[in-house]
């Protein structure tokens, strides 16, 4: 009985002792603590019938950045969900399931954790996108004040793109790419931006967006976006090409959990009515599997930043953290949101942690 009361005393003093080097070390950093630990999966539960669900306005994605460390759960999985112009969203009000099992799980709005939002906007400067590089001009500056009253710590990048980036080749600008910089900096950049000549249809987007990635200066912390501009199908590694560099799924391996790709898209190509995104020049996908809103604009190609919902995508993001304990390579995760006025729903396939 002693030695077992020992056993115990020296198990509580030696989990004092980690629980002690993580305060240290967090209060050497800027890495934000969770304020509560997950609860425990429910038992004994089914999922609701999909019949009466709609996938419309919700956004879950997985997210891998270093934003939450709940204390003693240092393999959580955490899944953003984004319900634009939901202010308030309680646990009680979602339910997740992964591989057809409920968890429990600890939420946490985005905002409060990250205060910091960075926005990359990669910016199609070809020929025919003469009718819209006006509205999208002016959209990204109004885009900038819309998200200064939103109270959040905003910066804001911008990356031309035709066949080439930095610099596109059919326009001559100063500086090829602005790096995230304040809003003010935004308007001296885009004013010097026009649409230029082009050469084929597609354009070489995903370059542009993995040069973004890799090239703007991300912050710590903060909420890392994109938001594509576009009337063309994207060029890709093995389409005959040679400037191109990437396909979609080596780019989803390097975005999926740290930015979120939005897309405003011209119609032509882009048909609103389709569904299947997965054409290897369609960047829609990549919008999709990041948790992204994907829009179009009107006939004119009049592009208006403010109407994507980006702000109230921001400022309705919760971070969901639960414990998986499925042996499974990938997963799928469900995520149902339930009130008495909506009910959302969404699915993540073949999800590697």
């Amino acid at each position: 009985m002693v030695s077992d009361v020992k056993k115990n005393i020296r198990n509580l003093l030696e989990m004092f002792s980690v629980l002690t080097v993580i305060l240290v070390l967090y209060g050497c950093s800027n890495v934000p603590v969770a304020s509560s630990m997950i609860p425990p999966d429910p038992t004994g539960t089914t999922k609701p019938a999909l019949g009466d669900y709609t996938t419309d306005n919700i956004f879950v994605s997985i997210d891998k950045m270093p934003t939450l460390v709940p204390i003693a759960i240092p393999d959580s999985v955490n899944v953003r969900i984004s319900l634009p112009n939901v202010e308030n969203l309680e646990a009680a009000d979602i339910r997740i399931f992964e591989d057809n099992k409920e968890q429990g799980f600890a939420l946490h709005k985005e905002s409060e954790e990250r205060n910091k939002l960075d926005i990359a906007i990669i910016l199609d400067v070809t020929g025919s996108m003469s009718d819209a590089i006006d509205g999208a001009k002016n959209s990204i500056i109004e885009f900038a004040e819309a998200l200064e009253a939103s109270g959040l710590d905003v910066r804001l990048g911008v990356v031309p793109y035709d066949d080439y980036v930095n610099p596109p080749s059919d326009i001559s600008v100063d500086s090829p790419y602005l790096n995230l910089s304040e809003p003010a900096d935004v308007e001296a950049y885009v004013d010097t931006l026009y649409a230029g000549n082009g050469g084929d249809f597609p354009e070489n987007l995903y370059d542009g967006i993995m040069f973004a990635a890799t090239a703007m200066n991300w912050r710590p912390y903060a909420q890392r976006s994109m938001i594509v501009i576009t009337d063309a199908s994207s060029h890709y590694e093995g389409d005959g090409t040679s400037f191109t560099h990437f396909t979609k799924s080596e780019m989803l391996s390097e975005l999926v959990g740290y930015f979120t790709i939005h897309g405003a898209f011209v119609p032509g190509y882009y048909i609103s009515s389709a569904t299947d995104f997965s054409a290897p020049e369609d960047p829609r996908e990549i919008c999709q599997k990041t948790g992204g809103i994907i829009k179009y604009t009107d006939s004119s190609g009049n592009v208006d930043l403010s109407d994507l919902g980006i702000v109230e995508y921001v400022t309705s993001s919760w971070i969901a953290a639960f414990e998986s304990d499925s042996p499974e390579a990938t997963h799928t995760i469900e995520v149902f949101y339930t009130t008495d006025s909506a009910k959302k729903y969404a699915k993540l396939q073949n999800v590697p942690y």
